[in-house]
Formats: C-alpha cells, structure tokens, sequence
C-alpha cells in the first residue's frame, strides 16, 4: 500500500434527494455520491471509505457535516503536479453538480477522526407556522397550521439540557435492551421565531426554529424532542410531562417524532479550532 494523507472535507447538502448519508446498496446517498466522486479524484479503482461526524437520516440536510477520507499521496492532477486544497474543492463540486456542496479540504493528522474527534454537534430544526404550506419550504420545514406558543416552547425545551436519559426520545439500536439507558450531554437548546428580513420573507405564516447542541445524539432525539415541544406550544404538553418522560425512561406517551425534511445538521466543534458561525 503507498502513501495516504487523511482529508478533512467539510460539506453541505439538501437531503430531499438522498436516502441518508450511510452508502446503502442500490440507494442514492451522500456517502455513495461523494465517495465516487472522490474515487475519481483519485483514480482509485474502488470507492473510499468516508467517516462523518453524525449520520443524518433520508430527507435531513446539512450545512456543516465533517468527513474525514484517507486519499493517495500525493494526488496528481494528471500535469505532473500536485492537487492543491482549493483544486480538490473544485474539481469534486464540479462533479457533485450541486447536489452536495464541498465547503473545505484540509489535510489532517491520521489521528484525526470526524465522528471521535467531535467535541458538539448542534442541529437546527424549521417549523412553518400557517394556515396552508408554502410550496417554497416544501423539504426544508415541517408544516404546523399552529398556533403555536413560542413563549411555552421556549420555557419547555430547557428541561432537555444537561446530562440525561433520553430512553423516551430515542429510536433504540438493534441488539439493544430497553433496560439500558441512553444517556446523551445536551448543552444548549433553543426556540424562536424569526423575525421577517430580506432572507426570510414570507407571504405565508412565520417561521419557528428549534436548536439543539449535545456532545452527541441518539437516533430520532432531535426529532422527537421538536415533536414533543410543538405539542407543548399547541398547549397539550408542558415542562413536567417532559420531565416525567425523561424520569420514566420509556416512549410511552410520547410524540410521534418530526418528519426528517425540518432537520439540519449545523456545525460541529472540534478541540484546538476557532469558533465557526453556524452556515459558514
């Protein structure tokens, strides 16, 4: 085997098109998608394995996951030179034809590790409070009629953060036993509504945003913890149910999760690296 240099790509895209990050057989997805292309980059025979940060879901986007892929070195760029950083941006974009957005390509230590070496990830989810949907969010909000209660929601979701047993919120991992807890470090959680501007005008409604950072999440925990808040803001749940369902450990009497198309994953934080605005 020759020299390999490990690759940290930072990428965006809309998962409306995909069926998840994770290559599945037979199945268009973001991993599947980028590692072919990286493949080309390299002229590698076979695609390579890629290493993201937080698997998202079919229909969930992102405008900030973190990949690591370890490629040949050095990569050529078939003039007797050497690809620079700025090259293999563009030449994967030029591939990926929109779809998937490669923000940044830096080379790392090896030790690096996308998903291990995550300190926080922090997801953002979009309501759409209206009488009827905007055909523009179709994919990108969960349409709610309302109305809802920023001011509840707000007050509510607080009892997520910190350390706890998120048995009620998550989607249990097969070969798992109900009796094990799911304990995740949630660090800051949010509801508000935007204000209207030149970015977010809308003819229809307003729009809602639930943000949630934890060291990680639990398959299904943002979505059903932003269900369970949009039950507290139409005035059927509150604070203590939320807290008894954290005590309780169990799915039982709690909402349905959010459909995925509301959820994007926003950025996530690594030791010795400067603070990244969310979308940037």
């Amino acid at each position: 085997m020759g020299a390999h240099q490990r690759w940290r790509l930072d990428v965006a895209y809309r998962g409306t098109a995909f069926r998840g990050f994770a290559r599945q057989a037979g199945q268009k997805t973001v991993a599947g998608e980028l590692s072919a292309a990286l493949a080309r980059l390299s002229r590698l025979e076979s695609p390579p394995l890629i290493v993201c940060a937080g698997r998202t879901d079919a229909g969930v986007h992102a405008l900030r996951q973190v990949v690591h892929v370890d490629l040949p070195s050095p990569l050529s760029n078939g003039h007797d030179g050497v690809l620079s950083p700025d090259e293999i941006v563009r030449s994967l974009n030029h591939q990926l034809g929109g779809e998937i957005s490669v923000l940044d390509a830096v080379p790392v230590e090896a030790s690096f590790d996308a998903r291990h070496s995550a300190l926080w990830r922090r997801y953002r989810y979009l309501l759409h409070e209206a009488a009827v949907p905007d055909p523009l969010l179709t994919g990108l909000a969960w349409h709610v009629t309302g109305p809802l209660d920023v001011r509840a929601m707000s007050q509510a979701i607080g009892t997520v953060v910190g350390s706890h047993d998120f048995r009620a919120f998550c989607r249990r991992a097969p070969g798992t036993s109900a009796a094990s807890p799911i304990t995740r470090l949630v660090t800051d959680a949010s509801v508000d509504a935007l204000k209207p501007s030149l970015s977010v005008d809308l003819a229809l409604g307003r729009l809602i945003r639930v943000e949630i950072q934890a060291s990680s999440f639990c398959h299904q925990m943002v979505r059903s913890i932003v269900a369970q808040i949009v039950e507290v803001g139409r005035g059927r749940s509150n604070a203590a149910e939320i807290m008894e369902l954290l005590h309780a450990g169990s799915r039982e009497g709690a909402a349905q999760p959010a459909p995925p198309e509301g959820l994007c994953l926003i950025g996530v934080g690594y030791r010795d690296e400067p603070a990244r605005a969310p979308g940037t």
